[in-house]
């Protein structure tokens, strides 16, 4: 039979433990902006704790050694009302961020492919000073993220799509940013078709295809990235396009494509016990982007630079895999 004193204790360490990692990730995410689905994920958690909490409440109203006290019942009511008030804090928290939204999307007039195309091709000299500012709304004008997530879609029912989500969150975070935007057009315009064909090869070429649906049928792991896991490519991404101001301001085609070499010969392949095949497969998408870079006659300057810049990124992003403790733990799994 429980007592007041254990019931209690139960339910402060229930409570404490939800409501101050709900805390912790509304204030790490804050600056740069939850999305909707971890949002409403975070408000269904809260939800699900509050009504445990209520159900307790009244099995230990059919409990004689809890029935009948005061200090149980007050001190449960007071954890309810703190549950929910985070759930009304996160509700409006999920309306602010959708109101800021569409006021940016308001300032930012629509254009077309072909405008952004011509912008992209002016002086780029003029606008490498500005910083790239990361916003909370994706900037994608030429609907190429809906494309990726159908590609998702299509093989979700028979591959384990962890690894193929971390590329597409890889993808999405470049799409986050702006300012200037004739250079991001054509950032996002590369990296789209990118990321697109190396998702493709790992959903539906060999060897990773046929690991991927092993993985699937094995039921290990997750599909979806955790906070930990969107913060690292966030990172990466600031720290690609920080590279990328530079790399335009200096204006050196020469200087990249051997900054670009110099990571493909340092690219970080893991440990022994992992797959290499599977790494292999984006260090062939890095590699190629450099021999574009260098061997392509119809690429402007600031295009060269945006491939050398890209497979820079691909080579950073793996070594976060290996950082990554679950996909460390998958890319072994994956090794036969």
């Amino acid at each position: 039979m429980i007592t007041a004193e254990e019931l209690l204790e139960r339910i402060l360490i229930l409570t404490t433990v939800n409501s101050t990692l709900i805390h912790a990730l509304i204030t790490i995410e804050a600056e740069g902006g939850l999305e909707s689905k971890q949002i409403d994920q975070l408000a269904s958690g809260v939800r699900a704790v509050r009504e445990s909490v209520k159900r307790t409440l009244g099995n230990s109203g059919n409990n004689s050694a809890t029935s009948g006290s005061s200090f149980v019942d007050d001190t449960i009511k007071v954890i309810l009302t703190h549950l929910k008030r985070i759930e009304t804090a996160l509700d409006s928290y999920s309306k602010s961020r959708e109101q800021a939204i569409l006021k940016e999307d308001l300032k930012e007039p629509l254009l077309t492919t072909q405008q952004l195309i011509t912008e992209a091709s002016a002086d780029l000299a003029g606008l490498t000073g500005k910083p790239f500012q990361r916003r909370l709304s994706i900037f994608d004008p030429e609907k190429q993220l809906p494309l990726l997530q159908q590609l998702l879609d299509k093989y979700s029912s028979r591959s384990h799509l962890l690894l193929p989500n971390y590329w597409f969150e890889s993808c999405r975070e470049l799409f986050r940013y702006s300012e200037p935007r004739e250079v991001i057009s054509e950032v996002t315009h590369i990296a789209g078709q990118v990321f697109y064909n190396l998702i493709r090869r790992f959903l539906a070429e060999a060897p990773c295809a046929g690991l991927l649906q092993e993985l699937s049928r094995r039921g290990t792991l997750g599909n979806d990235l955790t906070s930990r896991e969107q913060n690292q490519i966030a990172g990466t991404a600031s720290e690609f396009y920080d590279q990328l101001a530079n790399a335009l301001q200096n204006n050196s085609v020469k200087a990249s494509i051997s900054e670009a070499k110099r990571g493909l010969r340092a690219f970080d392949w893991g440990p022994a016990d992992v797959e290499k095949r599977v790494v292999g497969v984006v260090h062939r998408s890095a590699r190629e982007l450099v021999d574009q870079a260098t061997d392509s006659k119809t690429l402007s300057d600031s295009e060269r630079i945006i491939h050398t810049e890209l497979s820079r990124y691909l080579c950073a992003l793996t070594t976060n895999l290996h950082n990554l403790p679950r996909f460390n733990q998958l890319l072994t799994d994956m090794k036969i």
